[in-house]
């Protein structure tokens, strides 16, 4: 008889439950992947100011240094001149060797980042999915 070949019955099928354990350790493992993709966002955005304010200082670096130079008392003090313009040389090449840092930070640091940030929208939908199926398993 085909009620002997099922090995079950209708109505006797039971919503599989998982584990407390597995729940948990799901939601740490979601938890963490929301973190790293909240960093790495934040990462971004914080590299992006540094480079801001790196050139900033060091063009206000060499703007001091201008200024020490055309100071009257300089002109007075071939020694106090001798420190300064030794101090604006610094900083024009202190200014150039940031320029030239800064202009590599977009294919070292941002760049991959970005991409790397790229993974997390995929990585989120079946995490997305996962929820879904937690709420209708509870109704």
């Amino acid at each position: 008889s085909w009620g002997d070949c099922i090995p079950f019955k209708i109505g006797q099928l039971k919503k599989q439950i998982v584990p407390k354990t597995v729940e948990r350790n799901f939601e740490r493992e979601y938890g963490k992947l929301q973190q790293l993709e909240e960093q790495t966002q934040r990462l971004q955005k914080d590299m992006m100011k540094s480079t801001d304010a790196d050139l900033a200082m060091s063009k206000s670096a060499v703007k001091i240094s201008l200024d020490l130079l055309s100071n009257p008392v300089c002109e007075q003090d071939q020694d106090l001149l001798n420190m300064v313009t030794a101090l604006n040389t610094t900083m024009k090449r202190m200014d150039a060797f940031n320029q030239e840092k800064v202009n590599q930070i977009p294919k070292t640091v941002i760049e991959p980042l970005k991409e790397f940030g790229s993974v997390f929208p995929s990585l989120n939908m079946p995490f997305q999915g996962h929820d879904v199926r937690w709420l209708s398993w509870g109704s």
